[in-house]
């Protein structure tokens, strides 16, 4: 049939009659070149069966296993031949629906064209062509679920499905039900989310959001194998979950530099202190050394002079390790929110962050610092590159796409239409 039309202005804002006909007769010619490739096996089976010229230990079994087999080809035939029976009747009424559809189209853009001022009010010319269409479109929709039982009905037959057919026919049947489930675990995934950026969220909070992604994917998986859902759900479910995990692992390592950096800094703190002592006391140590290495001191004043030189050495190195200590015990500083925000609400990552910052700058001369350092700022972009990326991806889709908890929610056509052109089953076999 002719190329349907896109715009459908000053009618509706999108096809009042999808569907495809001639998809629907190009499946149908598929039908019956199986159903009778099915006859021609099932008539060779018949031959195997009723032949006299088997003869040995293995024959009665043989010709009873080909009279049982014919049966089954036989009753998979009838099934294809009732199917494409129905589907051909669809697809020439969807074809005369479609037709109808468009007659009315092109009878209400001639009238608008002679009355500009059309398309509001009581003499209003369109309502008529409007009310045309509604009735075509509810045609449509009985039709369809006409011949929607039919093709159940016929389905519904002695042959014994695989187990993924029978699965498939379940997510069938329950699609709204996973559909909403999987939309409910979504949003309240994307509200911890959000709640995350205002508040730090409980472990098993931040865990449970977790469990919901992969509800998510499960749910969008099953639905996407039976053909109920589109497989775009499963890429950006699997980005969502990808990013998560590389910035998950951006943060453990820039919390490992945090650590690597925390012990370079109280050896740092240690050198440093231990020096600045070692200088206010190098005029006590430089005098117990004279003493020492004086001929005519006695062995007292020697005596005192070691004595003294060890003290001040004593107090050299306790000086580094108190200022070690108190390294240590300095506690990380405190990120605002909005440096949390950026962060996706991570202020205790936030935090480990600015504690390297404030190590660099407290020891800037320290080779050490530097290079444990090394990584913390690369770190934290690149989980801020993954948590934009993965709330970005989300955000549009939740804003522009449809929604099983508010049905009547604004969405982006054409990005509707995108999503449902990855929408494939996984195949089945008798």
């Amino acid at each position: 049939m002719g190329r349907r039309p896109r715009d459908w202005h000053p009618l509706a804002a999108a096809d009042p009659v999808p569907g495809d006909p001639d998809a629907i007769l190009d499946e149908v010619a598929h039908l019956k070149h199986v159903a009778t490739l099915l006859r021609r096996e099932a008539g060779d089976l018949r031959v195997i069966a009723q032949g006299d010229g088997l003869v040995g230990r293995y024959a009665e079994a043989l010709r009873d296993g080909a009279r049982d087999l014919e049966g089954h080809l036989g009753e998979t035939a009838g099934r294809y031949e009732r199917v494409h029976g129905h589907l051909t009747c669809w697809a020439h009424e969807l074809a005369g629906l479609q037709a109808d559809a468009a007659r009315i189209l092109r009878a209400a853009r001639e009238d608008a064209g002679a009355d500009p001022g059309s398309g509001s009010g009581a003499d209003d010319p369109l309502a008529a062509h409007r009310a045309s269409l509604a009735k075509v479109e509810a045609l449509r929709d009985e039709r369809a679920g006409h011949y929607g039982h039919l093709l159940g009905h016929q389905i519904d037959d002695k042959i014994k499905d695989s187990r993924w057919q029978r699965l498939k026919n379940a997510v069938h049947d329950w699609q709204g039900v996973i559909s909403l489930a999987v939309d409910v675990m979504s949003w309240t995934a994307t509200v911890i989310a959000v709640a995350a950026l205002l508040t730090t969220p409980a472990g098993w909070v931040a865990g449970l959001a977790l469990w919901l992604s992969f509800g998510v994917l499960a749910g969008h998986l099953l639905l996407a194998a039976a053909g109920d859902g589109s497989w775009a759900d499963i890429a950006m479910d699997a980005f969502g979950l990808l990013t998560m995990h590389v910035g998950n692992a951006a943060l453990t390592e820039l919390r490992a530099v945090r650590d690597a950096t925390k012990r370079a800094a109280q050896a740092a703190a240690d050198e440093a202190a231990a020096a600045n002592s070692a200088r206010a006391t190098q005029a006590v140590r430089d005098r117990a050394s004279a003493v020492v290495n004086r001929r005519g001191a006695t062995r007292a004043e020697r005596a005192k002079a070691r004595h003294d030189r060890n003290i001040a050495r004593a107090s050299n190195r306790r000086a580094g390790r108190d200022a070690a200590d108190a390294e240590a015990s300095t506690p990380m500083p405190e990120a605002t929110r909005w440096e949390a925000v950026r962060m996706g609400g991570e202020k205790e990552s936030m935090n480990v962050h600015k504690d390297i910052q404030r190590m660099r700058a407290a020891y800037p001369r320290n080779a050490a610092v530097a290079l444990a350092s090394e990584g913390a700022d690369a770190r934290k972009r690149v989980f801020e590159a993954t948590w934009m990326a993965a709330t970005t991806v989300d955000g549009f889709d939740k804003g522009a796409g449809s929604s099983d908890i508010y049905p009547s929610k604004w969405q982006y056509g054409p990005y509707g239409r995108l999503k449902d052109r990855y929408t494939r089953e996984i195949g089945s076999a008798w």
